[in-house]
Parts: structure tokens; C-alpha cells; sequence
């Protein structure tokens, strides 16, 4: 049987644009709750916790976490990784 990490490692990376936004968060939730997918949601900025703390609660702490990761559409050097 394979191992927690050998399992999260071959889950398939879903990214999720405006991840802090009504309907972007909810569609997080559901992809993070079903166990199935990597979960990465992309924020304007890490630094705004208000938007970020409130989508973090909707979440339940598991054993793959949801990733954030700055974007924004008007900076093109935010689109490296």
C-alpha cells in the first residue's frame, strides 16, 4: 500500500484563479473536501489576510493543504512558477 506522501505527490495539481472570490472559494472547499486533487488558488496578494483568513476557514485542516500563491494579471512577473 502506498505511503500519505507517495499519495499526495500523485494527486493532480488543480489551480483555481481569484481563489479569495465568492464562487472560487467555494469550488475550493469542494475540490480540497474530496480528498481527490491538489488544490493551488492564486491571490492578488499574500499579505491580505482578511480575504485570506475568511477562505481559510471554510477549510478544514488536512493532510493536503491548499496552496497560495500570488498572481496578478498586471504584473507579468508574478506568473514565473
Amino acid at each position: 500500500m502506498p505511503d500519505q506522501c507517495t499519495l499526495i505527490s500523485s494527486l493532480v495539481v488543480v489551480l483555481v484563479t481569484g481563489a479569495t472570490g465568492y464562487l472560487a472559494s467555494y469550488i475550493i472547499k469542494q475540490l480540497h473536501e474530496s480528498g481527490e486533487f491538489k488544490v493551488r488558488g492564486t491571490v492578488r496578494s499574500l499579505e491580505d489576510n482578511s480575504k485570506l483568513d475568511a477562505l481559510k476557514a471554510l477549510l478544514h485542516d488536512g493532510e493536503n493543504p491548499v496552496e497560495f500563491v500570488e498572481a496578478d494579471l498586471l504584473k507579468p512577473e508574478s506568473w514565473t512558477e
